[in-house]
C-alpha cells in the first residue's frame, strides 16, 4: 500500500478549486476545476521557464472504499487532515505529489505551478496579479498572446441532489489545452542565467545587474538583477528599500569609465593618434573647477593605452577637450547611448541621458562628459549594447530577446531577428579600442577580470552619483568587456549599485561569469 507524505494532503491545488453550477453543465453534472495554465515561455533552448514545478492532484470521491484505503495508508495525523473532507460526502481535490496508489474511488492528474522558488530569470519574466494578468517583464508584455493559449483541467461527475457523485457514473477528466506547447521562445539560455544569478551572490553584488549578449547576433543571453522580488510574499518586495521589483539591467545609472572607450573611438576618428601623450598630476583645472583623478599623486606622461588601461581621468579630460562635444556626442549616439531598447511590447530599457551638444556649455561640462559623468546616463543592456560592437568589428546591433514563438504541438510558428547591423566605427579605429580594452585587463585596472578560460578585454568604471549615505558618497561600479578577446563570443557588463571599487566589485564577477560559460560549453544540453 503506498505511503502519502504528511503536509502536502492538507495542500489544496495550487489555482482554485471550485464547482460549478448544475446549470453550467448538462443535467446532472457537476465539475471540480483542479488547475488552470497560461502559454509557456522557454528558453532558447526550449527549456520552461514557467511550469517547472509539478504535482500531483488527488480527485477523491469519498465512498466507503476510499476512506478505508486512505485509513490504512495514512498516518492517524494525516488521515484526520482529510477526515472532515471525507466526511462531507462530496468529490473534491488535494495535492499529494508520492502518491502512487491505485483506487478506483481516486484519480491522479498531473498539475503545473506557474513559478517555483527555484526559478531563474525571474525579472525578465515578470509576475501575475491575483486575476491572472501580466503585471512586469515578459508576462505584461505578451500578456493577450499567453492569455489566449491558457488551458484548464477539471473533471466532471454525475452528482446527486445533494451532491454526492452517483456509483457507476464514475469521473470525466476533462482537458482543456492544459498541456498546450503554445508559447513564446526567448533568446536567454537558462544555464547561463543561472551562472550570472549565482555569480552575482558569489560576488557580493546584492543590488545590480549583469547581461550577456552574442557578439555575433546581440542577443540577449542572460539578464540577472538583483535582488529578486519573492512571488509568494509580495508585500515584502513594497516594503524593502533595496526596491527588488526594479530590473536593473533596464534602468539608467551613471555610467563613469566605461564610457571612455566611446571618447577614445571618438578621438581616434577624429585623427587624434593613439600614442597622444598627455601628463597627469594627479589632477585638472578647468576654468578654476578641480578634476581629480583617483590617483591624486598623478600617473605622470601616459598615451592613450596607457590611459586606457590605468583609468587615468586627467588624460580623458585632455582628450575631450582635444576631440570636442560634438564628436563625442556623435560618437556616443550611433553606439545607441541615450536611445531606448525595445524587447518586445511594454517592455523596453530605459532611454538613460546622452546630453546634446548644446548642453555641454562649458569646459568643465565637456570634462566630465570625458570621463562618464555630469548628466550622462545609460543601463547596463545599453552599454553591453556598446561593447557587442566593440567586439564586432565595428558594427553596433540592438539587443533582442524575442527568438521565436510555438504553436500548441510546440511547432514554430514565428522567427524574429534583428537584421539591421550599422558600421558606427571603422575597421582601423575598432581594432585600436579593443587593443586598448585588451591592455586593461593584461595589465591595468581590469586584471581581476581575466578568465583561467582564455584571454578578455574591457573597462573598468567606479562612477560617482552625486549622493552620500551615512556621510560617504555613493559610487556605482561597472566592469564591461569581452571575451576571448581574440575571437568575441560573449559581451558581459557586471554592475553594482552602491559599489566599493569596480577593480573588487565587477571585475572578478566577469571573471566567473566568463570561467563558467567557457565550462558549460565543454558540458553540452541534455
Amino acid at each position: 500500500m503506498a505511503m502519502i507524505s504528511a503536509g502536502l494532503l492538507a495542500k489544496i491545488a495550487s489555482v482554485s478549486v471550485s464547482e460549478y453550477s448544475d446549470a453550467s453543465v448538462s443535467k446532472g453534472a457537476r465539475v471540480l476545476n483542479i488547475s488552470q495554465s497560461r502559454g509557456m515561455i522557454y528558453d532558447r533552448n526550449m527549456t520552461p521557464l514557467v511550469n517547472t514545478e509539478m504535482h500531483t492532484a488527488l480527485v477523491i470521491n469519498p465512498t466507503f472504499e476510499a476512506r478505508e484505503y486512505l485509513k490504512n495508508a495514512l498516518s492517524e495525523n494525516e488521515y484526520k487532515t482529510l477526515e472532515p473532507s471525507l466526511q462531507g460526502g462530496r468529490p473534491f481535490v488535494t495535492v499529494c505529489d508520492s502518491y502512487t496508489g491505485e483506487c478506483g474511488d481516486i484519480i491522479s492528474l498531473i498539475t503545473y505551478d506557474r513559478y517555483s522558488e527555484n526559478d531563474t530569470a525571474q525579472h525578465i519574466i515578470g509576475y501575475l496579479d491575483s486575476e491572472g494578468k501580466g503585471v512586469s517583464g515578459i508576462e505584461k508584455s505578451f500578456d493577450n498572446f499567453l492569455t489566449e493559449n491558457s488551458g484548464s483541467l477539471s473533471v466532471r461527475y454525475y452528482a446527486s441532489s445533494g451532491g454526492s457523485a452517483l456509483s457507476g457514473k464514475g469521473f470525466e477528466i476533462v482537458d482543456n489545452n492544459y498541456d498546450s506547447e503554445a508559447g513564446i521562445v526567448l533568446t536567454v539560455d537558462s544555464d547561463i542565467q543561472r551562472i550570472c544569478e549565482n555569480a552575482m551572490e558569489r560576488g557580493g553584488i546584492d543590488k545590480g545587474a549583469v547581461v550577456v549578449l552574442d557578439v555575433s547576433t546581440s542577443e540577449i543571453i542572460a539578464a540577472a538583477s538583483s535582488p529578486v522580488f519573492d512571488r509568494f510574499n509580495m508585500s515584502s518586495a513594497l516594503d524593502n528599500e533595496d526596491l527588488p521589483f526594479i530590473n536593473r539591467t533596464l534602468e539608467a545609472y551613471s555610467v563613469g569609465s566605461v564610457f571612455k572607450p566611446i571618447v577614445a573611438a571618438a578621438a581616434l576618428e577624429k585623427g587624434i593618434d593613439v600614442n597622444t601623450v598627455f601628463n597627469c598630476e594627479g589632477y585638472v583645472n578647468v576654468n578654476g573647477q578641480r578634476f581629480n583623478c583617483h590617483n591624486k599623486s598623478g600617473h605622470g606622461e601616459l598615451d592613450m593605452a596607457g590611459a586606457m588601461a590605468q583609468s587615468c581621468n586627467s588624460y580623458f579630460i585632455q582628450l575631450g577637450a582635444e576631440t570636442g562635444e560634438h564628436a563625442i556626442i556623435s560618437m556616443a549616439s550611433r553606439l545607441g547611448i541615450g536611445k531606448k531598447i525595445t524587447l518586445g511590447g511594454s517592455l523596453s530599457s530605459s532611454a538613460g541621458v546622452l546630453p546634446s551638444a548644446d548642453e555641454i556649455d562649458s569646459k568643465p561640462a565637456l570634462a566630465n562628459l570625458s570621463f562618464g559623468q555630469g548628466t550622462l546616463l545609460a543601463s547596463p543592456l545599453q552599454i553591453a549594447a556598446v561593447y557587442c560592437a566593440f567586439a564586432n568589428g565595428g558594427y553596433y546591433r540592438e539587443p533582442y530577446i524575442l527568438k521565436s514563438m510555438t504553436d500548441k504541438n510546440g511547432n514554430i510558428t514565428a522567427y524574429y531577428k534583428n537584421e539591421i547591423n550599422e558600421k558606427v566605427l571603422s575597421d582601423s579605429v575598432n581594432n585600436e579600442i579593443r587593443s586598448l580594452l585588451e591592455e586593461t585587463v593584461l595589465t591595468g585596472s581590469g586584471k581581476l577580470a581575466k578568465p583561467m578560460c582564455c584571454d578578455a578585454a574591457g573597462k573598468t568604471a567606479t562612477a560617482e552619483t552625486g549622493m552620500t549615505k551615512n556621510g560617504s558618497s555613493i559610487v556605482h561600479t561597472w566592469f564591461a568587456g569581452y571575451f576571448p578577446s581574440d575571437s568575441p563570443e560573449y559581451v558581459v557588463v557586471v554592475f553594482k549599485e552602491d559599489g566599493d571599487t569596480s577593480s573588487t566589485d565587477c571585475a572578478p564577477v566577469f571573471r566567473d561569469v566568463a570561467d563558467g560559460i567557457e565550462a558549460l560549453k565543454a558540458t553540452p544540453h541534455n
